[in-house]
């Protein structure tokens, strides 16, 4: 096609835009519900996965020592710990220190005193691994050592935080194809008011030869035009919205203070594009239907 023929056909696809703005909106309105809900399903799953990662990494694994071991003994565990695969450094943490540690979380350093003489805390190993997706297959060969009495790491936090992962996952999934449905069909019934109210139009270039693609463009690059907006509105939304929550997360304090979210610009590299395929998507689907069902060319 040359120039002035895409040109007219755009114009015609704003003018059809417009026309039926209430129809459009409507549409506009689910497509952002549409990536909204995939956006939050997205940014969740990625920042648990993450949130994972930190906290493993920053809490390690504690190994518990056994009772009655020398200095000596504990010296060559020590080395056998370091020399393990996937381990990166190994703290030891002695009777003594484990429980001035106890004191001080607690605020009551009386507690100190009170014990020294009968220390019921354990000496301890902390161990920081260097790849924390292989941190059981670690427990399981320290658990095999001599002098290891118990391991303790964020197994079962690790499993919650993946069941809510998987749960979110799949509510946010049978919302989004409900609403992607619902989507198709608000776009389709948005193009079928544009052809009705084109009618005698399309019956005129019609008689006078217009292609079939000549007069089915315009509703496309419409149907193109409102899944643009509604990408275009969930980008800013959804960046603002992340920023926002980011903010509040980073003055928090408890089991989360000194835990980040995964940074704005890695969420949104992955769904600016995703928006912009989907939103685009949706809306030259919708419109292609309704050509194909109620325009007979």
């Amino acid at each position: 096609m040359k120039w002035n023929t895409l040109r007219y056909l755009f114009k015609e696809g704003i003018i059809g835009l417009w026309r039926n703005r209430t129809m459009a909106l409507a549409s506009i309105g689910t497509i952002i519900l549409c990536l909204l809900i995939l956006g939050m399903s997205y940014g969740i799953g990625t920042n648990i996965d993450y949130l994972i990662e930190q906290m493993e990494t920053k809490f390690g694994i504690t190994a518990y020592l056994k009772e009655g071991l020398e200095a000596e003994e504990i010296t060559q565990l020590k080395t056998q710990v370091e020399a393990m695969n996937n381990v990166s450094e190994v703290i030891y943490i002695s009777k003594e220190d484990a429980l001035k540690s106890f004191s001080e979380d607690n605020g009551d350093q009386s507690l100190f005193m009170m014990f020294q003489e009968d220390n019921p805390l354990p000496a301890s190993f902390e161990i920081i691994t260097s790849n924390v997706k292989e941190q059981t297959a670690l427990v399981e060969a320290l658990n095999q050592l001599d002098g290891i009495d118990e391991t303790v790491y964020f197994q079962n936090e690790t499993a919650s935080f993946i069941r809510i992962r998987n749960t979110v996952s799949y509510v946010c999934l049978a919302i989004l194809i409900i609403l992607v449905v619902v989507g198709l069909m608000l776009m389709s019934n948005t193009i079928k008011l544009t052809v009705y109210i084109r009618r005698r139009e399309i019956n005129i270039m019609k008689y006078v030869g217009a292609t079939n693609s000549f007069i089915q463009v315009p509703f496309l690059i419409e149907g193109m035009l409102i899944g643009l907006l509604g990408a275009l509105a969930s980008i800013v939304m959804i960046t603002v919205g992340y920023d926002w929550i980011m903010q509040k997360v980073a003055i928090m304090s408890g089991a989360l203070s000194g835990l980040a979210l995964v940074p704005t610009d890695n969420i949104m590299q992955a769904l600016i594009p995703t928006y912009l395929i989907l939103g685009v998507g949706i809306g030259l689907i919708g419109s292609a239907v309704a050509i194909h069902r109620h325009l007979d060319v």
